[in-house]
């Protein structure tokens, strides 16, 4: 990758190319019917908030996060980065900030739900210091099996 790569908090006008970078990597995630309304939807949360990667302008991957800062807990989720772009630090540079972000709020337990199959995504998550905790049998709408990590900060 030639520019240098930013991470910043979500604007409105990010929508549409999440639901692009989405729809590359549908497979991985469940079907909940994502749209961009959704998404702005979910962004509106005050207990949810998304992080894009961009370059040069352009956006190359996001991240979700989830937090109950009452009771110290966080979810990742999704991590979605460009397939072009993959294996390239971008994924974890949007988790190490995520868990930057968590961490100031007083979260010291953060989970992450990834699809039994999905291999390349559970080896991210291991990678960066999360730990298998357990399998949820058929947990999506679909009937997939899901594995959760968890990792504490």
């Amino acid at each position: 990758m030639g520019g240098k790569i930013r991470i910043r908090n979500f604007i409105p006008g990010d929508a549409k190319h999440m639901l692009d970078l989405h729809q590359q990597s549908s497979k991985y995630f469940e079907d909940l019917g994502i749209s961009r309304e959704f998404i702005l939807n979910i962004a509106h949360r005050s207990d949810y908030m998304f992080l894009v990667a961009e370059s040069g302008g352009r956006l190359l991957g996001f991240i979700g996060v989830l937090y109950y800062s009452h009771v110290g807990r966080g979810e990742i989720g999704p991590v979605c980065v460009e397939l072009n772009y993959r294996g390239e630090g971008i994924g974890s540079m949007l988790l190490d900030e995520a868990l930057a972000f968590l961490g100031s709020m007083g979260i010291s337990r953060v989970i992450a739900r990834v699809k039994k199959m999905n291999m390349r995504g559970m080896q991210f998550f291991e990678i960066n210091g999360f730990r298998r905790e357990g399998c949820f049998l058929r947990y999506t709408k679909q009937g997939e099996d899901v594995i959760q990590l968890v990792r504490f900060i």
